[in-house]
């Protein structure tokens, strides 16, 4: 009786979770499903690449241009964009153009939900483990 309790306990705090609902965790997860997306996503999150006005970028430090993803991870320009576009349509990444140029970084927000998804997760598996 306790268990049953405490997983009713836990899907009420994921139903709480703002902001993250069942199609947006389905979208993350289909835009995850890549391994080119997964890929791009490490490449931007291992280190701040060379954003040339960090001052007034309009995004976090990890601001980084398309072109330095496609030279860091050896991919074409092309196969950049279709994945880029995928991961922002899930919203996991923010991007914005200057000039000729287009600069993304993670959405920190979006990380951040997608982590206390995971975690909530955890909860769930940590109290079966306790109750058996």
């Amino acid at each position: 009786m306790v268990y049953y309790i405490s997983m009713i306990l836990e899907i009420s705090n994921y139903r709480q979770m703002k902001h993250l609902q069942i199609a947006d965790l389905a979208q993350i997860f289909s835009a995850l499903g890549g391994e080119t997306r997964v890929q791009l996503l490490l490449a931007l999150q291992a280190k701040v690449l060379n954003c040339p006005d960090p001052a007034n970028c309009d995004l976090s430090e990890r601001c980084c241009d398309v072109s330095e993803l496609a030279e860091a991870t050896g991919l074409a320009m092309s196969t950049i964009s279709y994945h880029l576009k995928e991961l922002r349509r899930a919203d996991l990444i923010q991007t914005h153009r200057r000039g000729k140029h287009i600069y993304c970084s993670i959405n920190e927000a979006r990380a951040a939900q997608l982590a206390q998804f995971f975690e909530s997760l955890g909860q769930v598996t940590q109290s079966q483990t306790e109750v058996t």
